[in-house]
């Protein structure tokens, strides 16, 4: 009876949240309400063909569909740094009214951590709802509207963070890492030979950064970048702070942060359009983390004009060819010190020069040692 209780009190608070999103319209005619012009990238195509590009093959680029402009990248960096440096008021209100319904015990700071994400499952497992740890209105809507009070006995997780990325350590994950060190070793030596970079450990850096290539993004990079490029005018993205209403200083602050972004933006923008000319390719062929990197160890454009190295012999370094980006790797780290280091602790803090995160560290590590283990131990892969 009690469980039948909890889901009547969270399909009543969802239902009220819909009817809070919506009641605007159910109480009113709705005004007519006009097309929205699509945003135009004309200020950066002239960026570009200011900058001695040819202004036919620029406009074509942005002619085609896929390059439609997304704000979400610029958006989401934002709105990362803006949590980060103040808080956000939607989130602290999320807090808040979980920690009145018993599922949050920890402070409100307005960041969306690791602790307020298991909050925020916790309610939605608990009505039967999909778990999707993100701060929405939506979300926080049907919350207010919720009287479903956490069951008693509930369990919390320790407030110390895991020291590694744990979706990087399931079973599955380290499966596709041995099967990608068995196929693969004796391209691994070669680099091994010439970098100094243990084998497993570049296995590790693949398996965090793209589960070995199977994962290289869901967008084109070149239309993540420009529309990161685009939106250095903050006005195009102002609308994800809609609820935090942030005062002028903060308003500043975000106009000159997206300056700031949107110009790193374009300077890799036109260092993939080069790269993607040197190896022969339509640039929207290549996809790409959310912010550009690409490949199957995930180098921006402006180090992959620098860094990457032909692995297979053919003249091209492509970095989506895994020998090529695995000879890329080795060239990459050797030269934030990776090479060469003979202790655990040497090899750690090369890495954490080459990404400065100690959970990045720890987990690629920590994939290498899984390695280490099971090489010849007869499991799945080897």
């Amino acid at each position: 009876m009690a469980a039948v209780a909890v889901l009547a009190a969270c399909a009543l608070a969802v239902a009220s949240a819909q009817a809070l999103a919506t009641q605007t319209t159910q109480t009113a005619p709705a005004a007519p309400v006009a097309p929205v012009a699509p945003v135009s990238f004309e200020p950066l195509i002239r960026r570009l063909v200011e900058s001695g590009r040819p202004e036919a093959a620029v406009r074509a680029l942005f002619a085609r569909p896929e390059m439609a402009f997304d704000p979400e990248p610029m958006s989401t960096k934002l709105t990362e740094l803006y949590m980060s440096k103040y808080g956000l008021k939607l989130v602290t209100d999320i807090q808040t009214r979980l920690a009145e319904l018993g599922y949050h015990p920890w402070p409100t700071d307005g960041r969306l951590k690791r602790l307020t994400k298991w909050s925020i499952r916790a309610w939605q497992r608990e009505c039967g709802l999909p778990e999707r740890a993100v701060a929405t209105t939506e979300l926080l809507a049907a919350l207010r509207a919720s009287t479903a009070k956490a069951p008693a006995g509930l369990e919390f997780p320790p407030i110390e963070a895991p020291s590694v990325y744990e979706s990087a350590l399931t079973p599955e994950r380290l499966a596709e890492a041995r099967e990608f060190l068995a196929a693969n070793r004796a391209m691994l030596s070669r680099v091994r030979a010439r970098y100094g970079l243990p084998e497993e450990v570049a296995v590790g850096v693949s398996a965090v950064e793209t589960r070995c290539g199977r994962y290289l993004g869901d967008k084109p990079a070149v239309a993540s970048l420009a529309g990161m490029a685009l939106a250095r005018d903050y006005s195009l993205v102002s609308q994800a702070f809609a609820y935090e209403r942030p005062a002028p200083d903060r308003t500043a602050w975000l106009a000159q942060t997206a300056r700031d972004r949107g110009d790193w933006a374009y300077r890799e923008l036109v260092a993939l359009l080069d790269y993607a000319a040197r190896l022969g390719r339509d640039p929207l062929s290549m996809p790409g983390s959310v912010y550009g990197a690409i490949g199957v160890s995930q180098f921006m454009p402006t180090s992959a004009l620098t860094l990457a190295r032909d692995g297979d012999g053919d003249g091209v370094a492509d970095l989506f060819n895994e020998a090529d980006a695995l000879e890329s790797m080795g060239n990459y780290l050797n030269k934030a010190g990776v090479g060469g280091q003979t202790s655990e602790a040497a090899l750690r803090e090369a890495l954490f020069r080459y990404n400065r995160s100690r959970t990045y560290v720890n987990t690629i590590m920590a994939v290498a040692a899984h390695l280490r283990e099971t090489a010849g131990s007869g499991a799945p892969g080897q």
